[in-house]
């Protein structure tokens, strides 16, 4: 999951379609969004509570590895 931290968000989710499902789950509309944005900035413009957070980086770390 590491390797894809400054790559752009949609390019990501290109790649790995799976993952638009999962980020929509926690109100992250990252697949039809305008915005440019690295894979690594979902976690920092996107209020999540901790335990959010770590429930999300397992769901994207089973798809991305």
């Amino acid at each position: 999951m590491n390797k894809y931290l400054n790559t752009h968000i949609k390019e990501v989710i290109k790649e790995f379609h799976a993952l638009a499902p999962i980020l929509k789950e926690y109100d992250i509309n990252c697949a039809t969004c305008n915005g440019n944005c690295l894979f690594k900035n979902i976690f920092e413009e996107h209020n999540l509570s901790m335990k959010e957070e770590m429930e999300l980086k397992r769901k994207m770390a089973s798809i991305l590895n």
